[in-house]
């Protein structure tokens, strides 16, 4: 309703959606409503803004010598008294922001009022044949969501390579007889949204343990459920990969896509790279998402100018469909509780002899455990930069108080050292039990070395300093409050769904919470004293192309590879 009241607008039906809704499908009546929008607001707009800017190169180093000078004469024209009264300031400032402020004042959530138990959700499942669905009956609102779901099959590295790019284009493709516009049109008219993913996760007791499944997801009304099956069933059966210009073209902008996601996402790139030694999963995440991923989408661009280039892809592309396509393939239907059954049957109909009826050899990456010490350079004016230690998988006893350090940590220390004193955007630390890794990270940094060192001093304050309970406590409710966090019903239905696929049971995740609500002090001082040991490390900086001379001491020093994106 803010935007409305800000321009003296009325705010009431941004709230009130029912009689907007009834007005549209009278107004949509008219087969010509949303093209006479167009002319009207578009076409017939007299209106224009023709905006035209040009980059430079040297505007943050002109930005910098601007402030230094702006300073340099603020400083020149202060006196003693002056400048002394800054000097105290500065130490005021420092003297705050170590204060303990009295919390007690406020009222407080406690362990106490954790619930002791968590959901669970109880799907039906069958079996018709070879064919597997399971149902989830959920409060949808009348919108239907199917899932499609393989065993990733095992596949040589450049296909591995080339697998986020084939799940991302899949659905982008025509079909049958039909080009790719006309595959846009039957998606628009049949469901709200259809693409195809893979998920890779670890075993819960084991890290070096690597399995992973390919999904087609859709979601539609109830009255198109039929046609939504049909439409999945149909881009796996009969996709073409004979469109190459729609190849290069989606290539291209996928290119576009990662690097300019590079600034917004430094500090997850960063922590893919630090960690990217620690499981063959964390591998993985750095050689296909990372900034190795990003690099290589770049050379594949650039070689697709070759039209010989382009045809031996989409042939790489086709050969990847059909190992996908030849795995056994189970079903997801979720829809509301009096009409699941019904959708459910409807999709075993539909998908009746599509895939495989045996499990052909399936995806089982080689373990890794190694260090990495990597420093990247790339366009960009601030820093991003992460640190990684090899832990533990989610179901050894010692994961969850290293869940628990990582909140501890960034409360207690980091928040202050790398965000209040040292500017960056954001800082903090996380154990991710799934790769194995308990990672430090900043975010749009103007610092790099003293934030690698905040990171090493965040470990010493651990385990020298004096701590309270309420920290503790805090670290732990926060915890709960991520693992307990409501999604939407339909969200709810798949996470639980995939989850099982993982190994991730309702009791499984239930001991994990306790064990997060019985961590204490000693725990996390054990954990950190045992694990995040300096010769344990794994480095990993993004920063900018002018400061390949500027890190030379501290590539020597850490041990750091200099690479170029």
């Amino acid at each position: 309703a803010l935007g409305c009241a800000t321009h003296y607008s009325d705010p009431i039906p941004v709230l009130d959606l029912d009689p907007v809704i009834a007005t549209l499908r009278e107004k949509i009546q008219d087969p010509n409503y949303i093209r006479q929008l167009a002319r009207d607001l578009l076409l017939d707009n007299p209106h224009r803004v023709t905006l035209v800017m040009s980059p430079d190169k040297s505007l943050s180093t002109k930005r910098t010598e601007a402030e230094a000078a702006r300073l340099s004469a603020i400083k020149a024209e202060m006196n003693d008294d002056e400048k002394q009264a800054v000097i105290k300031l500065a130490a005021d400032l420092v003297k705050r922001q170590g204060q303990v402020d009295d919390e007690s004042v406020l009222p407080k959530v406690e362990l106490i009022d954790i619930p002791a138990t968590i959901g669970d959700l109880h799907p039906d499942e069958r079996v018709t044949g070879t064919r597997k669905i399971t149902a989830y009956g959920q409060g949808t609102n009348g919108i239907v969501y199917q899932q499609a779901i393989a065993p990733l099959p095992r596949l040589d590295s450049g296909q591995l390579q080339l697998l986020p790019l084939y799940s991302n284009m899949l659905t982008e493709f025509g079909l049958g007889d039909g080009n790719y516009l006309q595959s846009q049109h039957h998606q628009a008219a049949t469901v709200g949204s259809i693409n195809a993913f893979t998920s890779m996760r670890g075993s819960v007791a084991d890290e070096q343990t690597v399995s992973g499944n390919f999904i087609v997801s859709s979601k539609a009304l109830l009255k198109n459920s039929a046609a939504q099956s049909q439409l999945m069933r149909d881009t796996l059966e009969t996709v073409r990969f004979d469109e190459t210009g729609r190849i290069h073209e989606l290539i291209s902008q996928q290119r576009a896509r990662r690097e300019q996601a590079v600034t917004g996402n430094g500090h997850g790139l960063a922590m893919a790279a630090a960690s990217a030694g620690m499981s063959p999963l964390a591998g993985l995440n750095h050689q296909l998402s990372g900034m190795n991923g990003i690099k290589a989408i770049r050379a594949l661009d650039d070689s697709l100018q070759d039209p010989k280039a382009l045809l031996d892809f989409s042939e790489q592309l086709a050969s990847i469909h059909e190992q996908l396509t030849s795995m056994p393939m189970q079903l997801l239907a979720i829809a509301e509780s009096h009409k699941v059954d019904a959708v459910a049957a409807e999709a075993i109909e539909i998908w009746s002899g599509f895939g495989g009826d045996i499990a052909n050899e399936t995806f089982k990456p080689a373990h890794l455990r190694q260090r990495v010490g990597e420093l990247w350079v790339t366009n960009t004016q601030v820093n991003f930069c992460a640190q990684a230690y090899p832990t533990v998988p989610v179901q050894h006893p010692d994961s969850a108080a290293l869940t628990v350090l990582g909140g501890f940590l960034r409360n207690g220390f980091l928040h202050r050292a790398i965000r209040e004193q040292g500017g960056a955007y954001g800082g903090g630390a996380a154990q991710d039990s799934g790769i194995a890794a308990f990672r430090f990270y900043s975010y749009r940094d103007p610092r790099l070395e003293d934030t690698l060192n905040d990171f090493e001093a965040a470990i010493d304050w651990m385990l020298n300093s004096k701590h309270s309970y309420q920290p503790l406590e805090e670290a732990i409710l926060g915890v709960v409050g991520t693992l307990d966090k409501p999604s939407s019903p339909a969200g709810e239905a798949k996470q639980h769904f995939h989850n099982r696929l993982f190994g991730r049971t309702h009791s499984q995740r239930e001991q994990f919470r306790q064990q997060i609500v019985d961590v204490t002090l000693d725990d996390l001082l054990r954990v950190t004293e045992s694990y995040l040991r300096p010769e344990l490390a794994s480095t990993a900086v993004i920063t900018g192309t002018g400061q390949i001379d500027n890190t030379k001491a501290l590539r020597e020093q850490r041990n750091l590879t200099l690479l170029e994106l």
